[in-house]
Formats: C-alpha cells, structure tokens, sequence
C-alpha cells in the first residue's frame, strides 16, 4: 500500500504538471486540484495503516488518483489523453462509494450498492462515449487526438452535455438522500461520525450540481462565469472533503484519549449503573448497557429484559459473582476491535472487583453482627447473673444478717461473749453483702438501665479515690447497647488509671452529636498504655467495633493517656 501511495503522489505531481502547462490553465483550480489529491492520498495512507482490513482508506486513494487521472486529458500525447478521456469522471464513484461505505467502508444495504453501481456505470458510460465521439484536439490544439476516436460527433456531444450533469445530479440526491436517512436513523455515534462529511457532500454537491447546469443551458446568461464560480466553490469544499473523513477516522479509531481515561476509571470498585454510565459517555454510545446473560435474552441488574435493537451486537465481558456478563452496544464499535476488547476486559475486571467488594462489604456486615450479637449475649449473661445475685444471692445474705443482728441483739442481754461472736459474724455478712453488691455492679449496672447514662457514669465516679473533672453534657437515652458501650469505656478507663497510671487527676467527657456519641476519658499519669497489653482494652476494641463505632488510645511516654471512643447512636 504504501508503494501504491508512492506511485500516486508521483502519478499526482506529473498530472498537475500537465494541468499546468494548459495554455490561460487557472493556477487557482489547479494548486488546489494537487491538493485535494495529495490530501485524499495522505489521508488514506494513514486510514489504511489504522485498519487495513477497512477499505475506507483503499477508496481515499482510489478517489485521489482518478482525480489526478482525469487531468490526463489535457496531455498532448496520445495514449495519455486517451486515458483521460475514459477515466473523465474517474474520481466520482470512489467517492460516491467511500461516502456510502464510510466509516466501515462497507456498503450494507441494496440501496447503497445499486447508487454506488449506477455512480461507476455511468462515469465508464461517460468516458468511452467521450474517448468514441469526441475530438478534442479539434477544440483544443494542445490536446492529443484520442487514440479511441471513431468520429466527432456533435450531436453526441450536445447530449452528454445534458445527460452528463443529469446523471451526477440524480446520484448526487440519490447519495443526499440515503446518507440523510442514514443520518436521521443512526445512534449519536454514527452521527458524530457523518456529521462533517455529510455537511460538506451537500455543500460541494449543491455547488456542482449548479455548475454543471449553468454551463449546459444557453438561456442562462454569462453561464461560463457562473459555471467557474461554482466549480471554484466546489474544488474547496473537495480539498476539505479528505480532511473530513479523516478526521472521522481519528475521532472513532485514534482519538482514544477517553477510552484511556476510562480504563483508569474502571479500575476501582463501581456499581453496575456507574460502569455503564461511564462506558456510554468514554465510547459515545448512548444506547449501551451492561447486562447479564439468561434465558431467553440478557437481562438488566434487576432481572428485566434488555432488548437488542438491529444495529446492537452483545460483547461477552465476563464472570461477575454466578452471572456472565455482557455489553450491549452499537455494532459500529466492532469496528476497532483493539479497542473494544480492552473496554470489556477492563468493564468485566471492574464488574468482578464489584463483585468481590460486595461479598466483602456481605461478610464483613456480617461479621460485625455477629460481635454485635455477641456482645449482646454476654451483655444479657452479666444482666442476668447480675439479676441473680441480686434476687437469689444478695436477698439470702441480708435475711441472714437481719437474723443474726435479732439473735443477738437477744443474746446481748444474757451472754456477752456469744453476743460477741454474732457481731463478727455480722460484720462478715455485712463485708460479704457489700462485695456482692460490687461485684454485680461490675458485671451490669442496673443503674444504667433505670437511671441512664449520666446517672450511672456520676455513680461511678463518685466511688473514686481520685478527682475526677466530668463534663457529660445533656445526653438522652440510648439504645442499651450504645449505654453499655460508653458506660465500659468510661468504667475501663478509670480502672487501668488507678491501677497503672499513677495519675492525680481524671477527665471523663461526653458528647452527643447528630448519629454520634464521643466518649473521652483522659489522665495525667505516665503513659505508654497499649491495646495489646490488656485484655480490657481489646475487649472495648471488640465491644464498640461491633456497634461500628471507633476506638483510639492515645499514651504518650509520660504524657498521659486518653482514651476515646466515637459510637453510632440513635435516641431512644
């Protein structure tokens, strides 16, 4: 191909030559004949090297040397005007063609290939009736006589004139036509693609088709001045015309700058409807979708059905979770199969990782809900050994001492000595119940639930050999959980400060905020306190992780430790 493009510009640069050397020749018409051609040629060069199973880029520089071969009439040797003669319109149906086939560079339907024959059958018609039975050399003397002369034949002449244009003109509208409806019928693809070329066939087929008509009528008045300014019109919008398809070309098959962007885009996690909003808009398919296979058609994510229009293909994506994947998408984008294939790779890895994050996001609820029902459970076995104690063991120790101070406050009239012992067993009793009571307070305190959250932390505080700073704020009630949470925080923090901070001073703070519940206690002891070193602080871990709230130490080297603790709440 590239030798082809070669002989073309050779082939193109000898026959603006000739052109050149046509006595009054238009110096305009002819740079501008040199380069539209070159333009045609370089363009599909270029087309071609981009998809050479496309035959977009054949036609480019089919059009672009019979272009140059219709200059060969002007020669003045004969084989070589003889050549111009049959190749006369040579150049019209490549592009009658190339702008039907554009940018698949297949004519698809009957309509475009009975117009694309009837554009090649009557540009030969026209050439061979010329070469039989016209006699250029006889108008013009710099002309060759054609070696295919049979006669010169007037009459024959006079209606070529007419049928000649009449025949463009009618392929012109034909070609009009279809590409309109084409236009009309096509997706926003398609028609980001036809837009430019099809303004510019219009424009530069108006413009010839007047030209040809001024110059055959004799009743139009100064006709060959209007025949130049049309013709002149229409040789510009020809040398922009390669321009066009080209540009077609790079916007479907290079300009890819999107598609890059959303292979970057697809790497992270996305929802279905994310991922095909982004794939409509990078691939300027407003009629995509991302669907799953079934049975009897690809269904969306919830299971309705997608229909495939007549100018959609399905693209396999691949495996998301059970389902199969599939892209549904104009057939237009089979066309840069490069392209595609890496879009629903990276489509298929995006809908996969999806998948995957979901499953996660699953187990990982689920996990959570298990701490939650766990914690729950032990928070309900110390409520109710706490309830225990408080109903079985706690009720028979006081019995026990009320009975006991009876006896011997009867006793104490008639034996001091045994009144004596009753008074130790007493004290024992008393010491016993008063440990009883702590340690069910420890398991649950049942303040908590009658009292709230405020009431049981001030509790709490107040048993404290220490100063204690509080600031709890107004707090509503919580759900138990949420009250059980903030209360072991606070009840953790303070025990691991007079156990091993050798703090002077605490700080308990709480504060509610809209959905969250902030719980900070706080020393000013040595520090250096670790979530690994104590199996409280990971029990807190736990505890509030389950609620899916968050938990942080802070515990310098002799600076102190905070504690605080940030909770999901709903007032009750």
């Amino acid at each position: 191909m590239g030798a082809l493009a070669l002989g073309g510009a050779a082939f193109g640069v000898q026959t603006t030559f000739i052109a050149a050397g046509v006595p009054n020749s238009d110096a305009f018409r002819v740079t501008l004949h040199a380069v539209a051609g070159m333009l045609f040629l370089v363009s599909g060069l270029l087309a071609h090297y981009r998809r050479p199973t496309n035959r977009v880029g054949l036609l480019m520089m089919g059009v672009a040397i019979g272009f140059f071969a219709e200059d060969l009439q002007l020669s003045g040797v004969a084989w070589a005007h003889t050549l111009g003669q049959l190749t006369v319109a040579a150049s019209s149906p490549f592009l009658v063609q190339l702008a039907l086939a554009f940018p698949t560079g297949r004519l698809e339907t009957r309509p475009q290939r009975i117009l694309a024959g009837v554009a090649y059958a009557g540009a030969a018609a026209t050439g061979l009736i010329i070469a039989l039975f016209v006699d250029q050399h006889a108008r013009f003397a710099e002309n060759a006589v054609g070696l295919l002369l049979i006669s010169d034949n007037v009459a024959v002449e006079s209606v070529m004139k007419v049928a000649s244009p009449l025949t463009a003109f009618f392929v012109s509208v034909g070609l009009m036509v279809v590409l309109i409806r084409r236009w009309l019928r096509s997706r926003q693809l398609m028609r980001s693609l036809l837009a430019p070329v099809l303004t510019l066939l219009i424009a530069g087929g108006l413009f010839s088709s007047i030209g040809q008509f001024s110059q055959s009528f004799s009743f139009i008045e100064d006709r060959f001045s209007l025949y130049d300014t049309f013709i002149r019109s229409y040789d510009v919008f020809f040398a922009i015309l390669p321009l066009a398809f080209l540009s077609g070309m790079i916007y479907f098959y290079l300009g890819r700058g999107a598609v890059n962007r959303l292979l970057r885009q697809l790497r992270e996690p996305k929802e279905v409807g994310e991922i095909e909003e982004l794939l409509s808009h990078s691939l300027r398919d407003d009629s995509l979708r991302v669907a799953f296979t079934a049975d009897p058609g690809p269904v969306d994510e919830q299971g309705a059905p997608v229909p495939i229009a007549p100018f959609q293909t399905v693209t396999p994506l691949g495996g998301s979770g059970h389902r199969q994947a599939v892209l549904v998408h104009d057939s237009l984008l089979t066309e840069d199969p490069r392209v595609l294939e890496a879009v629903a790779a990276a489509a298929g890895l995006a809908l996969a990782n999806q998948s995957l994050a979901a499953q996660v996001a699953a187990q990982l609820a689920e996990v959570r809900a298990s701490r939650a029902r766990i914690v729950k459970a032990a928070d309900d076995e110390r409520r109710r050994i706490e309830q225990n104690l408080h109903d079985s063991a706690q009720s028979r120790l006081v019995t026990a001492l009320l009975n006991v101070n009876l006896v011997r406050r009867t006793l104490a009239r008639q034996d001091a000595r045994e009144a004596d012992l009753l008074a130790l067993v007493s004290e024992a009793l008393t010491a016993s119940l008063a440990e009883i009571r702590v340690l069910a307070q420890g398991l649950y305190p049942a303040l908590l639930t009658a009292g709230g959250l405020s009431i049981a932390v001030d509790e709490l505080v107040a048993q404290l050999p220490l100063p204690v700073d509080t600031d709890l704020g107004p707090l509503p009630r919580f759900a138990p959980e949420v009250e059980a949470a903030a209360y072991f925080v606070v009840a953790e923090g303070l025990t691991n400060a007079l156990k091993h901070a050798q703090a002077t001073r605490l700080r308990v703070g709480m504060r509610h905020a809209g959905a969250t519940l902030t719980v900070t206690v706080a020393d000013d002891g040595r520090g250096g306190a670790d979530h690994a070193t104590g199996s409280g602080l990971q029990g807190l871990l736990d505890r509030v992780a389950a609620l899916g709230g968050d938990l942080t130490l802070h515990s310098p080297a002799q600076g102190g430790t905070t504690i605080k603790a940030v909770l999901p709440v709903d007032t009750r």
